[in-house]
């Protein structure tokens, strides 16, 4: 399919002679069997949901995903030392992508992760079985205490009665050239992923400074941090749909 893709993108031809044919053909995370094909991406990604982060309620440490109304006011400072958190891309990349073939992702403990390190928003529960499928966008406004900064976020799928969550999809990001001090609103996409969730699961947005799978522009040890200034609200699109 590569060969194919490049001879027709940069060769202008099809290989073999014919009309090469593209389309979508995807797997729900964890599920061989789920085999679905679309004739485009157009036709396969859904539309996105809007989430906007907000402080936490009232008796609770993490913040809110909510779909109420933008969020403003608020900063979390994270303190970059250079050491992963409990949120990590892959704990051994090759093992780890392995069993998640076999059905068997790893297991995140959320509720381990020093929030020194890491800042942590959560839905409501679902009150149905969802997917998710297609893109993602995150909006966040960073301000770096060097001229450099790396930010990493991943979204789970957290069981609010055992604790325990798996990766759905992830993205780094790493401002430049930036003027200590200064924020600096970004947006940038996580990777796209087909993901079916449980009623009652919460969907977790954790973002940290440093995960071993990415190279890291912070000066260890500093501090980030995030927030969302009035104008330039944070937010998560996630394409969220009821499961049918």
């Amino acid at each position: 399919m590569a060969y194919r893709w490049m001879d027709h993108h940069l060769g202008g031809t099809a290989g073999d002679g014919a009309q090469p044919q593209f389309g979508v053909r995807s797997e729900y995370m964890h599920n061989l069997l789920s085999d679905l094909q679309h004739p485009d991406w157009e036709s396969y990604a859904l539309p996105g949901k809007r989430f906007h982060l907000a402080e936490a309620a009232a008796g609770e440490g993490d913040g809110q995903l909510t779909e109420d109304k933008p969020q403003s006011g608020w900063t979390r400072s994270l303190k970059a030392t250079g050491k992963d958190t409990e949120a990590v891309v892959a704990p051994k990349l090759i093992q780890t992508g392995l069993a998640e073939r076999a059905g068997l992702p790893h297991v995140y403990k959320t509720a381990d992760i020093d929030r020194g390190l890491a800042a942590i928003w959560t839905t409501a529960p679902l009150e149905q079985p969802m997917r998710v499928q297609g893109e993602f966008e995150l909006r966040v406004t960073v301000t770096p205490r060097a001229t450099e900064a790396t930010i990493v976020a991943y979204l789970m799928d957290c069981d609010p009665a055992t604790g325990k969550a798996a990766i759905i999809t992830h993205a780094p990001y790493t401002v430049t050239g930036q003027e200590p001090g200064r924020a600096a609103t970004v947006t940038f996409p996580l990777q796209p992923a087909h993901y079916v969730l449980r009623k009652g699961r919460r969907l977790q947005l954790i973002v940290d400074t440093h995960d071993q799978f990415f190279a890291d522009a912070n000066r260890a040890p500093s501090t980030v941090d995030i927030s969302s200034p009035l104008g330039s609200e944070s937010y998560l699109d996630i394409p969220l749909h009821p499961l049918s």
